[in-house]
């Protein structure tokens, strides 16, 4: 039964999971959705006031936070030798855990989070006290590209200067965002699952150890060689179309490496619920 998916079964356990999702994480839901009033209290006793962006900001932030922790609030103990046995014994497949486990850490969260927060903030917006001016604007990504393509801040390309939209796909950008959320979750998915004890903290702590690493590579490969600025040398000699090219497949390698990376860490996340002993 750990490769099958029967429809009804997983109706049951995603039902059975929502019940937990609320009784171990409802609490924190609301706590982040309200993170936003602190400000607006901060800004009521100090007389300041908070735009619209730096909330927008802070926004994104709880919701990053709140899809650290869920994993291990709500499938903490999936992974335990005792009391992970509860998990082992429901009567889903591996499969139909993984895509329950999916749906709240990587999808239900982030949207509770992000527009329970939203509410919230505009609520407060209303008042004619408590620094909140006007509501967050949630630009679109087209809206963000074409306020770049508008500012000073162009492309600087050797002698050239190109639009973000020439550089920058909305289609790339988009799926780009899209795979970030689900790469930031599955993380922690994973993490959840190698992890005995303090897990989000052990996960958050091999991520900015692994990134250190990569980001000391390059800066070795790259910086302290000088190539990346013989690189850029040669771009001044590259026309314009051409440029446009290298930065299109630049983009749609990177969409593509981001695609390939947060694959693996579902199918080890995947594959760790589907051989746990206990």
């Amino acid at each position: 039964m750990n490769n099958t998916f029967a429809f009804n079964r997983f109706k049951n356990l995603l039902l059975k999971d929502g019940k937990m999702y609320i009784r171990n994480y409802g609490t924190s839901l609301i706590v982040f959705c309200c993170l936003n009033a602190i400000l607006w209290i901060f800004n009521l006793l100090f007389g300041s006031s908070s735009v619209s962006g730096f909330r927008f900001g802070m926004l994104c932030t709880w919701t990053a936070l709140a899809m650290m922790m869920v994993p291990e609030k709500v499938y903490g103990k999936a992974n335990l030798s005792r009391e992970g046995v509860a998990f082992a014994m429901l009567p889903a497949s591996s499969l139909e855990k993984f895509v329950s486990m999916f749906i709240y850490c990587a999808i239900v969260t982030p949207v509770v989070v992000f527009f329970g927060g939203y509410l919230v903030d505009t609520l407060l917006s209303l008042f004619p006290f408590g620094g909140f001016e006007k509501p967050i604007h949630l630009y679109t990504i087209n809206e963000v590209v074409h306020m770049m393509d508008n500012s000073e801040g162009v492309v600087q390309a050797g002698n050239m200067e190109l639009s973000f939209n020439d550089v920058f796909p909305i289609a790339a950008i988009r799926i780009s965002l899209y795979v970030g959320i689900i790469q930031w979750a599955a993380i922690f998915m994973l993490g959840n699952m190698l992890f005995k004890k303090r897990k989000t903290g052990k996960t958050f702590a091999c991520y900015l150890g692994i990134s250190y690493v990569f980001s000391t590579i390059f800066g070795l490969v790259f910086l302290t060689s000088g190539r990346l600025e013989q690189w850029l040398e040669t771009l001044e000699d590259y026309p314009e179309g051409e440029m446009i090219r290298l930065a299109h497949n630049g983009m749609i390698w990177g969409t593509i490496i981001g695609i390939i990376t947060t694959g693996v860490l579902l199918y080890f996340t995947y594959r760790k619920i589907k051989t746990q002993k206990y």
